[in-house]
């Protein structure tokens, strides 16, 4: 169960806040559980488990910067994010707070604040072992006809394959194989939290699935082989070395 709170002590930015993030997990099949607070003393004092922390800065009673130190000293796993619409107070926590346990940004309208909350649960939430994590799909058939929904386990999938004359992307698993609509700017944007790189114009690989890799060439692990384009050969690689130094500290 994935433990989420968030803590404003504005009622309505806080109502907003947690409807939003509502939206973005339900799209994931993880269980979650939100908790929210007016009050930071009063999430301060909680000993429930939480996995995730997401703090309005500006708050009077305690700042989220320092609700958020507080909280890393009684639980150094939890993840912060930080919401606020003061500039300042960003630029306070960004040189503050490790580089690698920071996760803010500025909010500057609904939409945009959608969109960046999403994009750092989606980061958080690659961080994570969370093999369960599935992606739903809307499936078309051979004609292009849309046909369903599907849903996948992303860990399940070896690559994405994209039809660009049809704006469509082929699905390789092990065993079966789909075609979906979409644009593969998005796909790449969406996945990338959970280990997908691209290896060459119009392919996405789940760098899990890769045995190894010899010079331009990508072998997955059921023996398929795949190219690696030389001017993405050097980003790919980081992004492989990225993962297995994850998976290391997993371990």
């Amino acid at each position: 169960m994935l433990e989420v709170v968030i803590c404003d002590d504005d009622k309505e930015d806080l109502d907003k806040a947690t409807l939003m993030l509502d939206k973005i997990l339900s799209e994931y099949q993880v269980q979650y559980q939100i908790r929210s607070f007016l009050s930071a003393n009063e999430l301060l004092n909680s000993n429930d488990k939480i996995d995730i922390g997401i703090l309005d800065i500006s708050m009077e009673e305690l700042g989220g910067i320092t609700l958020g130190r507080k909280l890393k000293e009684k639980n150094h796993d939890i993840k912060i994010i930080y919401i606020t619409s003061y500039e300042e107070y960003m630029a306070q926590a960004i040189n503050k707070e490790p580089a690698d346990e920071m996760h803010s940004r500025m909010y500057t309208n609904q939409g945009k604040r959608l969109k960046e909350m999403k994009t750092q649960i989606m980061e958080i939430l690659g961080q994570e072992k969370y093999p369960e994590i599935e992606k739903e799909f809307e499936i078309l058939d051979e004609s292009g006809t849309k046909a369903g929904c599907v849903c996948l386990k992303l860990n399940e999938i070896l690559y994405f394959e994209y039809i660009k004359r049809s704006r469509k992307a082929a699905i390789i698993m092990e065993d079966c194989r789909y075609e979906c609509e979409c644009t593969f700017e998005n796909l790449v944007e969406e996945l990338h939290p959970y280990d997908f790189a691209v290896n060459h114009r119009g392919c996405l690989i789940n760098v899990r699935h890769i045995e190894k890799i010899q010079g331009f060439h990508i072998y997955l692990d059921n023996g398929k082989e795949l190219s690696l384009a030389q001017k993405r050969s050097s980003d790919f690689r980081e992004e492989m070395n990225k993962f297995l130094q994850k998976t290391q500290r997993r371990e």
